[in-house]
């Protein structure tokens, strides 16, 4: 054995129980620092509606609107869930919005059922939705316009038979 190679061995040694503490603490720092996708949304025009959805005889908000989606980074992403500003989530999406790295998906229909409800039945309603991720990041639209779609009155319950 020569002498360099001896001198590499005792500073494996001697250095092993630091890298057994440093290599976790510099994996979690890269990947904080690693860059996160931009998912870019694009929603299409005359295509944003809302209205109430009804839960018996209680009004939740659904709105509706046709979008393309662009990721610009290296990993996918799954759109889960979704909601308006303001509100919160009352019904998850039935299918996740599969956006794989560098591509754009288009025609995607988003339909978000929220309460509380932060519009004005009959009345025009702008505001953003935010799709959320897999990760649970969160990724807002621009602004939307949304065109009331609906009636005010909750429905009238079954006739007897």
């Amino acid at each position: 054995m020569t002498t360099l190679e001896l001198v590499k061995g005792v500073l494996e040694v001697v250095l092993k129980p630091f890298t057994l503490i440093l290599n976790p603490i510099a994996d979690r720092i890269g990947h904080k620092l690693k860059r996160r996708p931009k998912l870019h949304i694009y929603v299409r025009p005359l295509t944003s509606f809302w209205c109430y959805a009804w839960e018996g005889q209680k009004p939740m908000m659904q709105a509706q609107f046709s979008a393309d989606i662009t990721n610009d980074g290296n990993e996918g992403v799954l759109i889960l869930d979704s909601y308006i500003e303001g509100t919160n989530s009352k019904l998850p999406f039935r299918e996740c919005i599969k956006v794989p790295p560098t591509t754009t998906v288009t025609g995607e229909n988003i339909a978000v059922f929220v309460s509380p409800i932060v519009g004005t039945g009959g009345k025009d309603f702008t505001g953003r939705v935010v799709l959320i991720d897999q990760f649970k990041r969160k990724h807002k639209t621009d602004k939307i316009t949304f065109t009331w779609a609906g009636t005010t009155e909750p429905p009238k319950p079954p006739e007897p038979c």
